[in-house]
C-alpha cells in the first residue's frame, strides 16, 4: 500500500508541474497572439487530458528514486525516459510539437522541452541534494 501512496503522491506532483506549464504556455500563447490563441475541434481538453498523462509518466517513475536497489542514475534514465516518450507521443497528437511545420520546427520544439525537463529535475536534484545536507548535518551535532 505505500508503493501506491508514492506513486500517487509522485503522479500528483507531476500532474500539478504539467498543469502549471500548461498554463503558463497558454497564457503566453494567448498573449503573444494578441488575445485570439483559440482551440477547436475539443483541444483545450485534449491538451488537458495529454498535460494529465505527461505529469503522471513524469511523476510516477521518480518513486525510482527512493528504491535502494535502484542507482539514482538508472532511475533518472528511467524516469526521464518514460515521461519525454509520453510528452513526445501525446504532444504530437495535440499539437504541441508542430509535426506539419516540419523536422526542424519539431526537433526544435523537442530540444526546447527536454531543456525545460533537464531543469526541473535539476531544481528537484538540488533540493533533494540540500535537504539530505541538511539531514546530514543535524544527525551530526547529536
Amino acid at each position: 500500500m505505500k508503493t501506491f501512496k508514492e506513486v500517487a503522491k509522485s503522479s500528483l506532483a507531476g500532474i500539478l508541474i504539467s498543469v502549471l506549464i500548461f498554463v503558463i504556455a497558454g497564457v503566453v500563447f494567448d498573449i503573444v497572439g494578441g488575445g485570439t490563441f483559440t482551440l477547436t475541434d475539443y483541444g483545450f481538453t485534449k491538451m488537458v487530458l495529454a498535460c494529465l498523462a505527461t505529469g503522471i509518466a513524469f511523476g510516477a517513475p521518480s518513486v525510482l528514486y527512493s528504491k535502494e536497489s535502484v542507482s539514482k542514475g538508472v532511475a533518472t534514465v528511467v524516469q526521464l525516459t518514460i515521461g519525454f516518450a509520453v510528452y513526445a507521443v501525446v504532444g504530437s497528437y495535440v499539437g504541441w510539437i508542430p509535426i506539419k511545420a516540419g523536422l526542424a520546427a519539431s526537433l526544435l520544439t523537442l530540444a526546447g522541452a527536454l531543456v525545460i525537463v533537464l531543469i526541473i529535475w535539476y531544481c528537484f536534484y538540488r533540493y533533494n541534494k540540500n535537504l539530505a545536507n541538511r539531514m546530514n548535518d543535524a544527525l551530526k551535532k547529536k
